[in-house]
């Protein structure tokens, strides 16, 4: 844990701008191997949108006992027990309750020590939470204290949360989301209100875009930024035309929220976006969306969806696109690339050459485009050996580790997942991958070994140690020390299997 408290720590990194730098995170314990490490704001993120509430009653009236008699110094060993998004909205609920058998000046100093001084995350938390129990609009001070946590992207939901029962609490939220991208700005966008045309323009224009996942805000910028209202218009700016493109793509995917079928004017958007993308559609990003709405629309029975999906073909038509296709992909630098593959894809063009091309250059890096490039024999034979050569493979098969994510090698790892996924279709092509895989620390890449040599067996109609019996030796020898429980079972199958 950190010595110094968090709110200098925060205090100290802002920048000129009034931001935290991008890579920003405060300093935690080691996570195990085997755990997932969450970004700033995931954790309670994914709690407020996919988790059922939890209703600890017990825990609060032990909470507002201690606060009624004083003994503040007992609540932050029971919060430590707890996370504080499952416990702080009946805590404040039974706060203002009991307001009158409460001390709120011994609750507001032990608040502001919490969220001032405190080197623990979750204390922080519950002190922006408690100081939310006070007005306090005509302090600008606390204001911009609270706004300075607000900045790192575990606090941002605690402190607008807080800013919202201030008199200028939206002009405080608004200069909160304007400085944060992740879950954050989710948070922020959700109590925002478009109470000024210069928040309704920033709602539209920025508003969506998020480092988690656009469907997150899609309806939300779309009512608050009126989106129809502004489809409606004769002309759009190139700017506004991408950002309502950002909106319509985030409204499509109702994958973590609601979305386009929550939105009451979507026909109408649909139809007047992609008006305009006839003439505004250039880019194969452009491309890519217009594809996207012809995607939902066949899944989806809207009235005018014959006139949609006229519209669409009409744009995705086009005989530029392949050309701009095909240039943008004999540079694997450019920024379009992947939505230079997924058109292609979509549009059926064959650009397996350029593909294969593009890995060749950066092996690594371009390894999720393999797939394709796969389904050639050739030139499936030729990447495998490619990826023995530039993969240290020696220095991978570090031996029994339970990592989820390794501490070095990361996107060596990563990338030899992908590539034993694709080789359990060819038997006998990339054996020292696969002996990699087995003696790698990372348990999925163990997994995905098993996997070959599980399907290898199938379509032989042989056992391993009769296909190969230096990889037999090599999966008797790790199942022997595996430290999974999921693992050495699939392992202790294959060899059952094989006797």
């Amino acid at each position: 844990m950190c010595s110094q408290s968090i709110y200098n720590i925060i205090r100290e990194a802002m920048n000129d701008e009034g931001r935290l730098p991008r890579n920003f995170e405060l300093l935690h314990e080691e996570t195990a191997p085997n755990e997932i490490k969450f970004i700033a704001g995931a954790k309670d993120g994914i709690g407020v949108f996919h988790m059922s509430p939890k209703k600890p009653e017990q825990v609060v009236e032990k909470i507002l006992n201690f606060i009624k008699s004083g003994r503040m110094e007992k609540i932050a060993p029971v919060i430590r027990m707890y996370s504080v998004l499952q416990i702080i909205d009946p805590l404040l609920a039974v706060i203002r309750e009991n307001a009158v058998k409460v001390d709120l000046a011994s609750v507001g100093a032990y608040a502001e020590s919490l969220a001032f001084e405190s080197d623990d995350e979750e204390l922080v938390k519950l002190g922006i939470a408690l100081l939310g129990l006070f007005d306090w609009s005509d302090s600008p001070e606390m204001q911009n204290k609270i706004v300075t946590l607000g900045l790192y992207e575990e606090f941002t939901l605690y402190a607008v949360v807080a800013a919202g029962g201030w008199d200028n609490g939206n002009d405080v939220i608004f200069q909160i989301v304007q400085k944060v991208d992740g879950w954050g700005k989710i948070h922020a966008v959700e109590r925002l209100k478009p109470e000024t045309d210069e928040i309704r323009e920033w709602i539209l224009r920025d508003g969506c875009s998020n480092a988690v996942m656009d469907a997150y805000l899609g309806l939300e910028c779309a009512n608050k930024g009126d989106l129809i209202g502004v489809l409606l218009r004769d002309s759009l700016d190139v700017g506004l035309f991408e950002s309502i493109g950002i909106i319509i793509d985030a409204l499509l995917d109702e994958g973590p929220v609601e979305g386009i079928s929550a939105y009451e004017h979507a026909e109408e958007a649909l139809l007047r976006y992609l008006q305009f993308a006839k003439t505004y559609a250039f880019s194969l990003k452009h491309l890519w969306r217009v594809l996207n709405v012809g995607l939902f629309l066949d899944g989806d029975e809207l009235s005018n969806k014959e006139e949609l999906l006229r519209l669409c073909a009409e744009i995705s038509g086009r005989p530029a696109w392949r050309e701009q296709i095909m240039s943008t992909l004999s540079d694997p630098d450019n920024e379009d690339f992947f939505y230079a593959d997924n058109t292609a894809s979509r549009l059926n063009i064959d650009v397996t050459d350029l593909i294969y091309q593009a890995i060749k250059k950066d092996p690594i890096k371009n390894v999720g485009y393999m797939s394709q490039v796969f389904r050639n024999a050739d030139y499936a034979r030729e990447l495998t050996a490619l990826y023995e050569k530039v993969l240290p493979l020696d220095e991978m098969a570090a031996g029994m580790g339970d990592y989820l994510f390794s501490p070095s090698l990361n996107q060596e790892y990563n990338c030899l997942d992908s590539i034993l996924q694709e080789l359990k279709a060819y038997p006998l092509v990339g054996e020292r991958l696969v002996r990699t895989g087995l003696q790698s620390p990372v348990t999925r890449n163990r997994n995905f070994a098993c996997s070959v040599l599980e399907e290898w067996s199938k379509t032989l109609g042989r056992s391993a140690s009769s296909f190969s019996p230096d990889l037999y030796a090599a999966l008797r020898g790790v199942a022997a020390v595996e430290v999974n429980a999921y693992t050495k079972k699939t392992m202790t199958n294959l060899i059952k299997w094989d006797k």
